[in-house]
């Protein structure tokens, strides 16, 4: 029998203003809490079983697009976007854990949009304990529409990244970034706005 547990997922503990519209997260940490057990029996303190680690990489937070061709002032801006809160929680079977996250993207169309839709990338990459470089990576794309008369939009993207681990074995030490994959030339952008 597969044991399974939920955990909430913590809520972001900072965030900074990409523009007076859309918000970024500095790295966010999610934390596992209490859970049940098998048939709903109250689980163990000794045998809590915690989620992954998830954070927004700060450097991939956000994303500005410009027209092709243009140049790099506010009126060849097609679109912003930044990757701005998420909701969620884990789930453990006997063949590792499945992370539940909400992902929330808040958008802002520029002058220089031809239409109503936008579209961005993102990632998903896992990485093991005490590592840095992901394990595995996964790209994701999603249009955001604009409704007539209205500059912002939004979407919510719901992601499952799954952990194989063996039966009983803690998540507590991985980490899932979330992330705008990202140009060099939108990358370079993204550091020069933040000073670095």
């Amino acid at each position: 029998m597969d044991r399974r547990r939920d955990r909430n997922i913590g809520t972001p503990v900072r965030k900074s203003p990409l523009a007076p519209a859309l918000l970024t997260l500095g790295v966010l940490a999610l934390t596992g809490c209490s859970g049940m057990g098998i048939n709903g029996a109250p689980a163990q303190p000794t045998a809590a079983l915690s989620c992954p680690k998830v954070a927004i990489v700060r450097d991939l937070a956000e994303v500005t697009q410009f027209r092709t061709g243009g140049g790099r002032d506010l009126t060849d801006v097609q679109s912003r976007a930044a990757l701005a809160d998420f909701s969620g929680n884990c789930e453990y079977a006997s063949d590792g854990v499945t992370v539940n996250v909400n992902l929330y993207l808040v958008a802002e169309r520029g002058p220089a949009l031809q239409g109503n839709q936008a579209t961005y990338r993102y990632f998903v990459a896992i990485a093991k304990p005490g590592e840095q470089a992901p394990s595995a990576k996964t790209e994701f794309e999603t249009t955001v529409t604009f409704e007539p008369g209205k500059p912002r939009a939004g979407s919510r993207e719901e992601l499952s990244p799954k952990i194989p681990l063996p039966k009983e074995t803690n998540a507590k030490d991985w980490n899932i970034f979330v992330g705008f994959q990202l140009t060099p030339d939108q990358l370079a952008f993204n550091r020069a706005q933040m000073g670095q």
